[in-house]
């Protein structure tokens, strides 16, 4: 537990878990600074700082792994000080301690607690026992930085900051100086109080707006260090110069660090999903263990959600390579890299084979800070999202999580982005990047506000760096209407990345990729309980045919139902391939099918597709039910009904002009779509069969358009003996699938709804 607080020399103040109360003639204490940490008995409660301000005083301290109640009592001349912890939280604090402050005794309740004492001596002190002070109470590096890690390569430089303890003074300098394992080495020079982290002076302003008081303020340093190429193993120290304890107090070290490319991962809980939750992890850590492969990978071996920061959790600690990770530990027993997200981690890998396929052996670092059940809005920075319109719920959800989750990290040189998000804010407006409204709008001016702040130290993280984007499953729509919408906002409403509002962008599309055994869908679960077995409903037969259902989904564990599609390996898949072509010069098909134009002739809608986009690739017509005309193509034949997003007003359904409208209120806008079968290929594109419509043109065509399921219902062995494996109708031959689109047809060719172009 860590707490801290702000009191005014007028008035008491009540915050979160905590009540304060000032001394007895409400003026300021005098000016005290430290550490404390215990040394006897088994409880460790630590007073962080103690500071003076004009009117007020910062205290912090937290509470860790001791006795959950009792009080601590300060001795000391001129000190009253009494903290009451009940049930593992600081309930009051009374007393008026000064700069004599030296030690705090325990005294654990009595009752069921056993009786712990101990004490707990400041930093420092002559004649106490502590040792080391703790994190960070000595100069350090910010906690991202750990051995093991993956600094950015060349031409990049790369940057490494952290804080001085506090009370150093102000004119305290850092240096920093990167050693070799060959044994050569050179010293930069450090900069003061120019970091994005909110304890630093100059962006207390930051902290105030979360409503965060932190102990300090901390003075931060940050150097750039030389453009160095990949590989190597280095040993990285920072020293402080005037700081104000002792010589061994003064020096960070990190060792075993690399040079490679830096990947930045997050989002919701698509992209937290941990390894452990995919299907394909005991292939990845026999690949790792056994045959020698992605050695080159290092990561933050954690579960994300962890904020560096608000959390105080230390991701220094948790750098590892990937055979480090590989490791069975911990209980339960399990690879540390299966707390990794699956997305993040499955890209690194992809990445890895393909440039291992052109003779290059590049380390990549990943790190990933997704949390579940979280929106847009709390990514971006007051700066960006006030430019968006017809945004989820204004002011309650914006920018709590760019602080805690993105700013301890934008100081760090990257090399891109990888963005998996969008379920929690299914249930507003996607809107249309054009006009600035809702998530299209969002979408872009996340990455712009990303990468403005990412590169603002010239020379560092690239200000078009490259950034990925995964589109929603099916599954992932939370109950909120126009999925299809949804997804053409994702790529800011240009159906494709990258593109002009979004250079230098990459796109996976995750329409296709359902949990492939349902999960638990299918008889073996729903009327035969043969997964788990129940003799009175399972036979012999039954209990056959269903051992690889049972297997499929009991073997690897379900987070939370199908919300949460178990085959991650595919995503990272195309993540990676993208990010090759993109971002590493690959020549590799890197996205479906396209659409170009369309157009009508007699009783045959032909359909083509981007032949530039498709890189030599062609298009696929891949087996589906015909009889049910499952083709996910539809059209509509009444003008008037189209709408990319119907939205509902005070006089109805109508469509907005920057979603094809606008149409006076109308109930069936947005409806009318017919399927229809595709009935050839030609390579380059598709021709769909128009007799159905009996002679009526069609005014709209829509493919993959909302929650999409291209699975055979009439397959009695679905999910029996195989899974519902990725195969929608239209796709490229090497197997990405087409992306969805939309249009309007007017005189006999498509229209898009800008800004695409078709």
């Amino acid at each position: 537990m860590s707490v801290s607080w702000t009191v005014s020399a007028f008035a008491c103040v009540v915050l979160a878990m905590c009540v304060c109360v000032c001394s007895a003639d409400g003026s300021a204490p005098n000016s005290l600074a430290g550490s404390w940490s215990s040394h006897q008995g088994r409880a460790s409660f630590l007073f962080e700082s103690f500071e003076t301000k004009p009117g007020s005083f910062n205290i912090s301290f937290s509470m860790r792994h001791g006795p959950s109640n009792g009080v601590a009592t300060v001795s000391g001349s001129n000190i009253d000080l009494t903290v009451y912890i009940y049930g593992g939280r600081m309930q009051k604090l009374v007393g008026h301690p000064d700069s004599n402050f030296s030690y705090i005794n325990w005294t654990s309740p009595t009752g069921d607690k056993p009786s712990t004492g101990a004490q707990w001596c400041r930093a420092w002190t002559d004649g106490c026992l502590s040792p080391t002070p703790p994190y960070p109470k000595v100069f350090t590096f910010d906690n991202v930085f750990g051995s093991n890690m993956v600094l950015q390569q060349e031409p990049a430089m790369a940057a490494v900051y952290g804080k001085f303890p506090p009370g150093t003074s102000p004119s305290a300098t850092a240096t920093v100086t990167v050693t070799s394992d060959g044994g050569e080495s050179y010293t930069v020079n450090a900069v003061v109080n120019k970091t994005h982290i909110p304890q630093g002076p100059d962006n207390l302003t930051l902290a105030e707006e979360l409503g965060w008081v932190w102990p300090g303020p901390y003075q931060t340093w940050k150097a750039l260090l030389k453009p160095t190429k990949a590989g190597g193993n280095y040993t990285i120290t920072a020293k402080c110069s005037g700081c104000f304890q002792a010589d061994q107090y003064n020096n960070a070290t990190i060792t075993n660090v690399t040079f490679g490319d830096m990947w930045f991962c997050s989002g919701q809980s698509n992209m937290w999903l941990p390894v452990d939750h995919s299907f394909s992890r005991n292939d990845t850590l026999h690949a790792i263990t056994n045959e020698n492969k992605y050695h080159n990978i290092r990561l933050v071996a954690q579960g994300s959600g962890t904020s560096p920061i608000k959390s105080g959790y230390d991701y220094s600690q948790a750098w590892m390579t990937a055979l480090q990770a590989s490791a069975v530990t911990g209980r339960p027993a399990e690879p540390a890299f299966f707390k990794m997200g699956a997305s993040c981690w499955y890209f690194a890998q992809k990445l890895t084979d393909l440039l291992e396929s052109q003779g290059k052996v590049v380390p990549i670092g990943i790190v990933d800070t997704a949390i579940g059940g979280q929106r847009i809005e709390e990514y971006m920075d007051n700066a960006t999202i006030g430019v968006c319109k017809n945004r989820t719920a204004p002011g309650k959800w914006d920018g709590p999580l760019f602080a805690s989750m993105v700013v301890p990290f934008v100081d760090m040189t990257i090399k891109g982005i990888v963005w998996y998000q969008g379920e929690n804010n299914m249930g507003a407006i996607k809107g249309n990047s054009i006009d600035n409204i809702g998530y299209g709008c969002e979408q872009r001016e996340l990455v712009r506000g990303w990468r403005r702040i990412w590169s603002s130290t010239p020379g560092t993280t690239a200000p078009d760096a490259a950034f990925g984007v995964v589109t929603l499953a099916s599954s992932g729509s939370e109950g909120g209407p126009n999925m299809g919408a949804m997804r053409y906002a994702q790529t800011a409403n240009y159906g494709i990345l990258p593109n002009a509002a979004m250079p230098n962008t990459f796109l996976a599309q995750a329409y296709d990729l359902q949990d492939i055994w349902g999960p638990r869908a299918g008889p073996c679960y729903t009327e035969w309980h043969c997964c788990p077995y129940d003799p009175k409903t399972c036979n012999a037969t039954t209990a056959k045919l269903c051992q690889a259902s049972c297997a499929g989904n009991d073997d690897t564990p379900i987070a939370m139902g199908g919300i949460h599609p178990r085959n991650k390996k595919p995503v990272g898949d195309r993540l990676g391939t993208a990010a090759f072509n993109v971002v590493y010069g690959g020549k590799v098909p890197m996205s479906g099918p396209t659409l170009s134009s369309c157009s009508v002739s007699g009783n045959s809608l032909s359909i083509k597709f981007n032949e530039t986009i498709l890189a030599g690739d062609k298009v696929k017509l891949n087996k589906y039910n015909r009889g049910r005309t499952l083709s996910q193509l539809q059209v509509q034949t009444n003008a008037s009904n189209f709408c990319v997003e119907p939205l509902n007003g005070p006089n109805g359904k109508y469509c907005p002009s920057w979603a094809g409208g606008p149409s006076p209120p109308n109930a069936t806008v947005g409806e009318g779509w017919i399927s229809l079968n595709i009935t050839s290929t030609d390579g380059s594109g598709v021709a769909v069969d128009l007799t159905p419509l009996n002679g009526t043109s069609p005014t709209a065509v829509r493919y993959a358009w909302g929650i999409i399921n291209c699975c055979d219902p009439d397959d009695a062995l679905l999910y029996v003996t195989h899974p519902c494996l990725p195969s929608c109708p239209i796709s490229s031959g090497s197997g990405l699938p087409a992306n969805p689109f939309i249009a309007q047809i007017v005189g006999g060719s498509c229209q898009c709804v800008a800004p695409q172009k078709c």
